[in-house]
């Protein structure tokens, strides 16, 4: 019969699992929604607007300033007009639309709660490798293989790629901002291997990687969690003859052993009874004569 101790543990290791893998989707959803924006700003040209006049640039016309000091110092000579200093011409950069801005609710949203859910998913993971031992979890090992993947991942998701001498400072959960920055050089030179790896590889790798977390996790700790639907038979016979007005559960299971003894008791004295109401037929008496 299943213990109450460890069936106590086998409802936290529950919960503790639908907790993991949760945040384990939640983070794989955060860079999958990050890639898609990163693939549709490098790839396509849905971020900018498609008003022209919008990207032109202003000239201003200096045809009607006032004439010069120097200019009218000199009497002899015709009045000249003042006109502005010419600046190097500046490269028009495109305007961006509704979309930029979609965009970048979306990859913040989904890297707050990316973010979230790797910090806490280390100590929930640690918390489930030490109910799991006391448990009986048999495949405890896959829970640490868990741990010890989340330690990795989580490290390569935040901000400490200046800490590992990365050519990033970002992590694979990375900012709107300096992503777009990324982007934007990348488009003005090329795509190099660096860039693709990045944005790409990286963040898909993590993904898999955090949902194959989850699963491991969740069958290291399945074996325990079956324990939980199973009952002895004797004790639901037990707790069927438990009124519902009873206050302890001990006195019931003490009556109803109690009341199948005297009902044994009775079935066997019926029994007696009936065996010594039946008379023998004995021999019939000899004759005399």
């Amino acid at each position: 019969m299943t213990q109450a101790q460890n069936r106590s543990l086998c409802l936290a290791l529950g919960r503790l699992r639908f907790a993991i893998v949760t945040s384990c989707w939640v983070i794989a959803f955060s860079l999958v929604a990050q890639l898609i924006v990163w693939s549709l700003c490098s790839f396509t040209e849905m971020r900018y607007t498609d008003d022209a006049s919008a990207d032109s640039a202003l000239v201003a016309d200096g045809g009607d300033k006032k004439p010069s000091r120097s200019a009218s110092r000199d009497k002899g000579k015709p009045e000249a007009r003042w006109r502005p200093e010419t600046a190097d011409e500046v490269e028009d950069t495109p305007a961006v639309g509704t979309i930029d801005r979609i965009f970048k609710v979306a990859v913040t949203v989904a890297r707050t709660m990316g973010l979230m859910c790797a910090l806490v998913i280390c100590p929930l993971l640690s918390l489930g490798v030490l109910l799991a031992v006391p448990a009986g979890a048999p495949k405890v090992e896959r829970a640490v293989n868990a741990l010890f993947w989340a330690i990795v991942l989580v490290l390569l998701a935040m901000p400490l790629g200046g800490w590992f001498g990365m050519a990033w400072q970002q992590g694979t959960i990375t900012d709107y901002h300096h992503m777009i920055l990324e982007v934007e050089a990348a488009r003005a030179e090329t795509f190099s291997p660096v860039f693709y790896s990045r944005f790409l590889l990286l963040p898909a790798a993590s993904a898999v990687g955090f949902i194959l977390v989850g699963f491991q996790f969740s069958s290291a700790v399945v074996a325990v969690l079956v324990k939980r639907n199973v009952f002895d038979a004797e004790l639901e016979k037990e707790a069927s003859n438990v009124a519902a007005t009873s206050l302890h559960g001990t006195a019931g299971r003490t009556a109803g052993a109690l009341s199948k003894a005297l009902e044994a008791d009775k079935k066997k004295k019926a029994r007696a009874q009936q065996s010594m109401s039946r008379m023998s037929p004995g021999e019939m008496p000899k004759r005399l004569i």
